[in-house]
């Protein structure tokens, strides 16, 4: 007796439901997430047209792009940034945001980003194997996904986004990395400032 309930398509029954709950692997997965963001394509695109003004968030989205790099807009209040587990960004949102914020395009300036790293190779070790060791990579890729929001900033010093983005980044605790940044500082300048957050 066959049970497979497989339509024409090669979905089955039970792979359309587990779609419906969490989205698929395409680029818009907010439309069948209980948890998706109502505006998600929206913000999104507000985001991402914002970064097409800067050369670094431009390559940016083209590795996005390439690889198929899903974006989830969830409704919610919390950390935003790359799942390497599942291979998905996950900005969130609170439900009444209906267009892209300086503070979501940021976010998705470090998520992009922490995507890249993780195809690049720049990934994290086994925080059970050496937790220092763990420690030092998370705080590097962190500062570097920071730098990045930095580059991007800088490059959109002469739109009508420069001073709010400005703004955003001193509520966010990155300025003193922005400053030094600005003023070319080294890495370990760099690091200082980042560690001052």
């Amino acid at each position: 007796m066959n049970t497979d309930t497989t339509d024409n398509n090669g979905a089955n029954e039970a792979g359309s439901t587990l779609r419906e709950g969490f989205g698929d692997k395409g680029t818009n997965v907010n439309a069948g997430m209980a948890y998706g963001h109502p505006h998600g394509e929206a913000i999104i695109e507000g985001a991402k047209e914002i970064l097409g003004e800067s050369e670094t968030g431009r390559k940016l989205i083209s590795v996005q792009t390439h690889h198929n790099i899903p974006i989830q807009i969830v409704k919610g209040v919390g950390a935003s940034g790359f799942n390497p587990q599942s291979g998905v960004i996950y900005i969130q949102v609170t439900p009444k945001t209906k267009l892209a914020t300086p503070e979501i395009t940021l976010e998705l300036v470090k998520a992009l980003r922490e995507a890249d790293q993780e195809l690049i190779g720049f990934t994290a070790p086994d925080p059970q194997k050496d937790l220092m060791e763990y420690a030092t990579v998370m705080h590097s890729k962190t500062l570097d996904a920071i730098v990045y929001i930095c580059t991007v900033v800088k490059e959109l010093t002469n739109s009508s986004h420069y001073s709010v983005l400005l703004d955003t980044l001193e509520k966010l605790g990155h300025i003193n990395v922005y400053k030094a940044y600005e003023a070319n500082a080294s890495e370990e300048e760099l690091f200082d400032a980042y560690a001052g957050i």
